[in-house]
């Protein structure tokens, strides 16, 4: 077991557990989720400690079957799929409590995809092939509506092929195929992201200074999240206020706003500590990706890289760098998909560690391990 690998994610999930109850403690919190939370991190743990287990070369083998299945759910999702409003984004999974988000999975199973792709393959190998199967995994995310996975899964995979060092004049059919996707969601199609737009309107002219020029619902809407984790933040304070300490109201405290929540209650010492062990699990993947060679290679890089940059957009929005998206902080924002697909891949980041350092001599791989 990698011990670094392992302390970040106990690491995530106690300050997931932080935030959490204080969100539940929020004034005029809707629901509790704490309880729920803590099964969520149970199932992801379990899922972790039995794929690290497997050897690692299953999931180059189970990629494309699972790619496949991810495409099925998503064809799914349109026609039995539900969610607020028109979108559809979720599956009710029958005889059980559990709400199944394709997106999520698809957006592991890129990873998987690109993974298998190169198995034995250049990487100035024609990718053809994985760009129309990639565009029509993120155009189904689109189409749900869900604009925000669509794009993050485009963008982590055009990063992936950009680290692994696919020619740039492969790289620019990644663009073209971009650019026709968003060409496909123009005209009257766009009406249906009503709050992408507002959510760009509310930053936009929030990060601009012009908040008075902005519509009341807009102000009651998207900027509300913002200023309202801003408000958290600087009102936190170096130790934080503590869990039982009422925190102001914020829409999402227990999901894509977690961070805010963990930050109110432990202070920004408690916002570094998530820092650090994100840190962690980005220096780790990368120094097991260095260690390993061909598609096992690409997929160490690729599942760090799936996890470190939802971290990113997510940590991004909240402090307000970028517009409020659909990213979800690993392994902290509550949400069962989203746990167990971090679970899985921190699993597989396990079994990539060992079959890295399997070769090293024993005093070699203990200072690998440290």
């Amino acid at each position: 077991m990698d011990s670094i690998l392992l302390l970040a994610q106990l690491l995530l999930f106690a300050l997931s557990a932080l935030g959490v109850a204080t969100s539940d403690w929020m004034r005029a919190a809707p629901e509790q989720h704490s309880l729920e939370n803590l099964r969520n991190m149970a199932l992801s743990l379990l899922l972790m400690l039995l794929v690290s287990r497997l050897r690692p070369t299953w999931a180059i083998w189970a990629a494309r079957p699972f790619f496949l299945l991810s495409l099925l759910l998503l064809v799914a999702n349109l026609v039995v799929g539900f969610g607020p409003g028109s979108e559809r984004r979720f599956i009710d999974l029958p005889f059980t409590s559990f709400n199944l988000q394709a997106s999520e999975l698809a957006k592991l199973a890129v990873v998987l995809y690109l993974a298998a792709f190169f198995h034995n393959k250049p990487t100035d190998y024609p990718i053809i092939g994985p760009i129309l199967a990639i565009s029509l995994a993120a155009g189904l995310i689109i189409a749900s509506p869900d604009l925000d996975t669509g794009l993050f899964v485009l963008l982590l995979s055009g990063f992936l092929l950009v680290v692994i060092g696919v020619p740039w004049r492969r790289l620019l059919a990644i663009g073209a195929t971009a650019w026709i996707l968003a060409l496909s969601v123009s005209g009257l199609y766009l009406d249906r992201f009503e709050k992408v737009r507002d959510r760009f309107e509310g930053w936009s002219t929030y990060v601009s200074g012009r908040v008075s020029d902005l519509s009341p619902e807009v102000i009651r809407g998207p900027l509300y999240q913002i200023t309202q984790a801003h408000k958290i933040i600087v009102n936190a304070g170096l130790f934080g206020q503590g869990v039982g300490a009422r925190m102001p109201n914020l829409p999402e405290s227990h999901n894509d706003f977690v961070l805010a929540s963990i930050i109110w209650s432990g202070g920004w010492l408690a916002g570094l500590m998530v820092l650090l062990a994100l840190w962690l699990i980005l220096a780790r993947g990368l120094q097991i990706a260095a260690n390993l060679e061909g598609s096992l290679s690409v997929l160490a890089l690729g599942l760090t890289l799936y996890l470190v940059l939802q971290a990113a957009l997510n940590i991004a929005a909240v402090i307000g760098t970028i517009p409020i998206g659909g990213s979800p902080l690993p392994m902290v924002s509550m949400g069962g998909n989203s746990m167990l697909m971090a679970g899985l891949a921190m699993g597989l980041l396990q079994a990539l560690s060992r079959e890295a350092f399997a070769h090293k001599q024993p005093g070699q791989a203990a200072e690998a391990r440290g």
